[in-house]
């Protein structure tokens, strides 16, 4: 199994017969562009204003939505800025809606990665540390009070 992501796309269904046309999972490199783009002015916090616009910008490749004159708003390979001034010209609850479906689209990708891991190797993941055997036993680890 490859370490590298392969940068397949999948169609999310919108309402209203409109689409969407994402990236299937995202790279190292899309998961830093998303984490810079909700970043504060500072760089050091990230803005939680600017995390659902840094999340479809990251994920979305292409869609079906037109303008006023019913032509098709292109966005794939265009200029990221470009790209968010499509977004930002969106109804706001429409903006929600592709939000909404990303989200999903990524929480189903991850849970299906977490499925695979478990698979895998066969046993159910355990937590990261557990209480000492000494401690559980009412002993001490051996210092002195």
């Amino acid at each position: 199994m490859s370490r590298f992501v392969t940068p397949n796309e999948v169609r999310l269904p919108l309402s209203d017969g409109d689409y969407l046309i994402v990236k299937e999972r995202l790279n190292v490199g899309d998961t830093r562009d998303r984490m810079s783009l909700a970043l504060t002015a500072d760089g050091k916090t990230v803005d939680p204003l600017k995390w659902g616009m840094a999340v479809v910008q990251t994920y979305l490749v292409d869609w079906s939505l037109t303008d006023a004159a019913g032509r098709i708003v292109s966005i794939r390979e265009q200029a990221p800025d470009m790209v968010a001034a499509a977004l930002r010209n969106l109804d706001p609850d429409d903006f929600k809606e592709i939000l909404e479906a990303i989200d999903a689209h990524e929480a189903r990708v991850q849970a299906a990665r977490e499925e695979k891991k478990t698979a895998r190797t066969g046993v159910t993941p355990s937590a990261h540390s557990s209480p000492s055997l000494v401690a559980v036993g009412g002993g001490t680890s051996g210092s002195r009070s």
